[in-house]
């Protein structure tokens, strides 16, 4: 697997495992919810049943997570993560 998540110092940490030196890519950090949200991306949930699990884990409004689902995708988008049809994240061959 091409990406690596992992929990250090209170954060979250999306690692390339892919790297070869220069240039250095820093690890993208998360927060628990989108730890969440890229566990379940990778699992292969659809979008709705993760708005459906995090609006029941964090009694959040489904307006605001379906919001927030949408920038964290872009956020891995402009890390250089691309999306599969289904919205699992592309891990690399």
């Amino acid at each position: 697997m091409r990406y690596q998540l992992r929990h250090a110092a209170g954060m979250y940490w999306l690692l390339d495992t892919w790297q070869e030196g220069m240039p250095y890519k820093a690890p993208l950090t998360m927060n628990e919810t989108g730890a969440d949200i890229w566990n379940m991306m990778i699992k292969g949930y659809d979008r709705d049943k993760i708005v459906d699990s995090l609006c029941r884990k964090y009694g959040a409004d489904r307006e605001i997570v379906e919001r927030d689902i949408m920038q964290f995708r872009a956020q891995l988008a402009g890390f250089g993560i691309e999306e599969t049809e289904a919205g699992k994240p592309e891990q690399g061959s």
